[in-house]
């Protein structure tokens, strides 16, 4: 079905098809904020440029109209401070753009939140999506205990914008049976597609294309500072080791084709 809506904030008509099971799921997830008086987290999963965003954020807009950039998370601490400033009813979604050194270590900061902010979630009955590059990376408190539903985007061929569902127990039963070898062997009928609109409107894509270039670029800067740093404890432990001076162990690596950074090499000097 096609759904249509008018963004409160920005006045842009925004239209985009919609299965009709997730319609039906959405409309629970709806009634199960308001009528129950809980909150619903739901996960999102699957390979990079499968359109886990694009997915989430039609979700979420058909659930909460007000969503926005500003409750669409790129970090943990972002994350965290929108719960915190997030009206009722109202959904958030953290979106791991991060890759890299840091991908393992935001996805557990998450999982900590969940826990740690659940009162807050549910007096605010709060719809929260999260999206990650794969299920089985993420806490299993925050899998077993928080999560209702869990999608995995996934690429019949190479073709995008297919998903399959899976409710609480599924869920359960897919994290404990593939987190060793990280497969999906559990079937769901709930299958369908969906198409690559993005769900906060036009005028709004390149900003949010934007917000995430600006978080991969920061998290960048903190994978290379991370870097450094265990080069440099690296150096300091083989001083300590040999009692080669740090020009020495400067030598041998390049020697091994692995040169060092004068970053690397100067806080090295810095560890006491």
């Amino acid at each position: 079905m096609l759904y249509n809506l008018k963004d409160p904030k920005t006045k842009e008509e925004i239209s985009y098809h919609i299965d009709k099971k997730i319609v039906y799921l959405l409309e629970g997830v709806k009634n199960y904020i308001s009528k129950r008086d809980k909150d619903y987290v739901m996960l999102i999963d699957g390979y990079e440029g499968s359109g886990k965003t694009t997915f989430a954020i039609q979700l979420g807009k058909y659930v909460d109209p007000s969503l926005n950039l500003s409750r669409i998370c790129m970090t943990p601490d972002e994350f965290k401070d929108a719960i915190k400033t997030a009206k009722k009813g109202q959904c958030v979604i953290y979106d791991e753009a991060v890759t890299g050194l840091t991908a393992g270590d935001s996805i557990t900061k998450v999982g900590r939140i969940l826990k740690s902010m659940m009162m807050q979630m549910r007096q605010k009955n709060l719809y929260v999506i999260v999206i990650m590059p794969v299920i089985f990376e993420f806490n299993k408190y925050a899998v077993l205990s928080r999560t209702r539903f869990f999608f995995h985007i996934y690429e019949p061929k190479g073709r995008i914008g297919y998903f399959v569902g899976l409710n609480k127990k599924g869920t359960r039963i897919t994290y404990l049976k593939g987190k060793k070898t990280h497969s999906y062997s559990v079937r769901s009928r709930f299958v369908g597609r969906f198409y690559g609109k993005f769900g906060l409107g036009n005028s709004q894509e390149p900003l949010y294309r934007k917000k995430k270039e600006d978080a991969l670029f920061v998290v960048g800067e903190e994978e290379e500072s991370t870097k450094y740093r265990v080069k440099s404890l690296l150096i300091q432990y083989i001083k300590k080791l040999t009692g080669d001076s740090i020009k020495k162990i400067e030598k041998r690596f390049e020697e091994e084709g692995i040169p060092l950074k004068k970053t690397a090499i100067g806080n090295a000097l810095l560890v006491k």
